[in-house]
């Protein structure tokens, strides 16, 4: 379904007078923010609780308010106790890093892209990304 995410998004970044170099950096902030929750949020591990089929869901907001426009990707999963999202907002830092610790450049696009990425998880309750873009 990212498919049909990303152009919804991008239609509503389009419809609300965003450049189409911003559409596309809304369309990828948010398209890795999903990947990432699909990846990691119900990702199966021994010791995790499982979760039943309808609780394997993503959720995502949007809100338009003056020139910003907020989205958030919401799951109910695993969570994180710590601050992954703060480990890679530099290229170079990524070029320098074990690069199988980061894995991918997702968050640093977020930070590149947006003018604010903020993450919001606890185990066992999920991760919210929060995705603001100022119309500019």
């Amino acid at each position: 379904m990212l498919g049909p995410l990303r152009q919804f998004v991008s239609a509503v970044a389009r419809t609300v007078g965003f450049s189409d170099q911003q559409v596309d950096e809304i369309e990828i902030c948010v398209d890795e923010a999903c990947a990432n929750a699909l990846e990691h949020a119900y990702a199966a591990e021994p010791y995790q609780r499982e979760f039943p089929s309808n609780d394997r869901n993503i959720c995502i907001e949007m809100a338009f308010v003056g020139n910003e426009l907020t989205v958030r990707v919401i799951d109910h999963g695993r969570g994180a106790d710590h601050e992954f999202h703060q480990k890679l907002k530099d290229l170079e830092q990524y070029l320098e890093s074990d690069k199988e610790r980061f894995r991918g450049l997702g968050f640093y696009l977020m930070h590149k892209f947006m003018d604010q990425v903020a993450v919001h998880s606890l185990p066992g309750k999920g991760t919210t990304v929060e995705l603001k873009k100022i119309r500019k």
